[in-house]
């Protein structure tokens, strides 16, 4: 008996329209899944943060501190209380102090300039001007002591006084400036040790000290012929000499009050 010829047809699928909607359903589902993931930021690659509330870190930008303008400092006030002339236009006090040179220093009018004289003044006429003055606010040079060795005192006694006149200084509210007396022809050894002793006393009180004899001195404790003409007094050139001494140690020893 002849068998019966197949009902398939060639080329015809098995498994009919409804799998390619469910084929096509899946593709779609999984097309929206993966459109969501990448929406929330969701990735798939190693490494990376899985953490669906993810989100690239802001970029913050350092802006660079500013720098407050510092306040100028106001100018500390220096007086001088001297047993030398210190009036003339060429004086080291007018070439120094009183002509601005010195950084962050200004002349105090607290005491009034020595005028010129035929000698020095002593340590007790010094003395009568501090106390003529109702307070001091600033430093005080005191440059005291060649007068007293010219009268013949001996140093210590000098010295003593001296020290006196820096202590009728602070009494009034100021703070001594000490000073090395200058060079003299005619009392060399009495000037080197009186300005030991008032080196001395000066450390021991705590006060600062402007030499103002080492930069016009020769080797034997006399004036350089540089630098005075009378062997008492400094010239033009010892003038500066000392002004530029000024200059150079007084604002080292006006830091603090």
């Amino acid at each position: 008996m002849a068998a019966k010829p197949s009902r398939s047809r060639p080329g015809r699928r098995l498994f009919g329209r409804g799998a390619d909607y469910v084929a096509l359903g899946l593709i779609a589902v999984a097309a929206i899944a993966l459109a969501a993931l990448a929406l929330s930021g969701f990735s798939l690659r190693p490494g990376t943060n899985l953490s669906p509330t993810s989100r690239p870190a802001s970029t913050v930008f350092d802006l660079p501190a500013q720098t407050p303008t510092p306040t100028p400092e106001a100018p500390i006030s220096v007086s001088l209380l001297t047993d030398q002339p210190s009036a003339e236009a060429d004086s080291w006090w007018a070439s120094s102090v009183a002509a601005s040179l010195v950084p962050g220093v200004v002349a105090g009018g607290d005491l009034v300039p020595t005028a010129t004289g035929d000698s020095a003044l002593t340590v007790s006429e010094l003395e009568a001007r501090v106390a003529a003055v109702p307070s001091l606010s600033s430093f005080v040079i005191v440059h005291a002591g060649a007068g007293d060795l010219d009268a013949g005192t001996a140093p210590a006694a000098v010295a003593t006084e001296v020290q006196g006149l820096w202590q009728a200084v602070a009494a009034k509210g100021g703070t001594p400036i000490v000073t090395l007396v200058s060079p003299s022809n005619e009392n060399r050894a009495e000037t080197v040790e009186l300005n030991g002793l008032l080196q001395t006393a000066a450390a021991a009180a705590g006060f600062g000290v402007l030499d103002l004899y080492a930069p016009v001195a020769a080797s034997n404790g006399s004036w350089s012929p540089t630098f005075s003409t009378d062997g008492v007094l400094p010239n033009a050139a010892g003038s500066q000499a000392l002004a530029q001494a000024v200059v150079s140690q007084l604002p080292q020893l006006v830091v603090t009050k």
